[in-house]
Formats: C-alpha cells, sequence, structure tokens
C-alpha cells in the first residue's frame, strides 16, 4: 500500500482576513411594542365586551320587572274597577242607612267674584 504524499502547506500568505458586514441580531424592541399594543387592544377588547354583556343582563332584568308590574297594575285597576261598581256599593250604601234623595236642589255660585256668593237656589221639583 502506498501512502499519498502529504501537501505542503504554506502560512505565509495562505489565510487572509476578509471584511464582510457585521453580524446584526434582529432588533427585539419593535416586536415588544407591536406584542404589547396587541395584548392590550385584546384585553380592552374583552373588557368591553364584558361590559355590554353585564349591562345587557341588566336590561334583561329591568324588562322582566317591568313587564311584572305592568301586570300588578293591570290586576289592581280591575280591582279598582271592580270595586268602584254602582251595583256593589248600592246595598252597602243601604245597609248602612244610605238613601237617594227624592228632592234635589241646584245652586249656583258666581265664582268671579274675590268671596264665591249663592246667586240662585232653587228646587228642581219647583220649577
Amino acid at each position: 500500500m502506498s501512502a499519498r504524499p502529504e501537501r505542503a502547506v504554506h502560512h505565509e500568505g495562505a489565510l487572509r482576513v476578509l471584511r464582510g458586514r457585521k453580524i446584526r441580531r434582529p432588533a427585539i424592541a419593535p416586536w415588544m411594542i407591536m406584542a404589547l399594543v396587541g395584548i392590550t387592544a385584546f384585553l380592552g377588547l374583552v373588557f368591553a365586551r364584558t361590559s355590554l354583556d353585564n349591562s345587557a343582563f341588566e336590561l334583561a332584568e329591568l324588562d322582566t320587572a317591568i313587564v311584572e308590574q305592568t301586570e300588578i297594575n293591570r290586576d289592581l285597576n280591575i280591582e279598582i274597577a271592580s270595586l268602584e261598581n254602582p251595583a256593589r256599593i248600592a246595598p252597602l250604601a243601604e245597609e248602612m242607612g244610605l238613601v237617594i234623595p227624592e228632592e234635589t236642589h241646584q245652586i249656583l255660585v258666581d265664582l268671579d267674584r274675590d268671596a264665591p256668593q249663592v246667586v240662585q237656589a232653587s228646587s228642581e221639583g219647583t220649577q
């Protein structure tokens, strides 16, 4: 077997330094600022959406309360109408001894003066 002969290495002038571009690290600050703005915007949207949802829930509760109070008001108006019914009041009045008057009097009052004065008192039956 035969070995190859070694190449002759010349140390003088064989190596030289070439000036190239300076290796730059990528700038992190703009990316950090963009990430911070993005996170802040996201959290702001979440907060705004949560506030709107809470307001919507409160409005729904208020609408329900309004419907309930409207129904109660309607029921009370029906009860008032039944209590004011003359057919219900007449027998109660008779039990208390109240009667419908047979004779009525009409009194006219002059309201143009400072102190009201009776102008005419008449009975409907005498006219």
